[in-house]
């Protein structure tokens, strides 16, 4: 299973970014928070099987995958304006 472990986080942060980029009024586009769901997933897991590859690691990285999912997606929405502020001073 460990080599289509990378799948599992990627289809994890297909879903993670596409529930926030649904339910999340501030982010403008989904694309990109798949996107962005999708990277936290894939080094979430990744660095968790840095320290060794048994089968309870591969389980462990699941979770770890959704955790840097959930992280990555969260500063985005941080970092995002909001949808309906056109302050551009004027």
């Amino acid at each position: 299973m460990a080599g289509s472990l990378w799948i599992v986080w990627t289809i994890i942060g297909i879903i993670g970014g596409f529930m926030v980029g649904r339910l999340v009024p501030r982010v403008r586009s989904t694309a990109f928070s798949v996107c962005v769901g999708i990277c936290g997933a894939l080094l979430g897991g990744w660095l968790l099987l840095l320290i060794g590859s048994t089968a309870t690691m591969q389980a462990v990285s699941l979770a770890t995958a959704a955790v840097g999912c959930a992280l990555f997606l969260w500063i985005m929405c941080l970092a995002s304006p909001k949808s309906g502020d056109d302050s551009d001073g004027i």
